[in-house]
């Protein structure tokens, strides 16, 4: 009986996890069909999957490695 309460709970929580990567895949193409990706560096699923830290961070160093390649240009 245990074992199928567990088979149940990896099976829902399996189900959440994809239902998740298909409602971020909805919001990036969404963003990208109306043309939000040019207002943003990162697609909207990017700001739902990381800290506000790592937001932070990530995004300093794209933007300290861009400026590097346009100075190299």
């Amino acid at each position: 009986m245990n074992w199928n309460i567990g088979c149940v709970s990896v099976l829902k929580r399996m189900a959440q996890k994809v239902m998740f990567k298909i409602k971020l895949w909805e919001m990036d193409s969404g963003c990208e069909f109306i043309g939000g990706s040019c207002w943003q560096l990162f697609p909207p699923s990017f700001y739902y999957t990381h800290t506000e830290e790592e937001i932070e961070r990530i995004t300093k160093e794209t933007i300290e490695r861009l400026t590097k390649m346009i100075n190299e240009f």
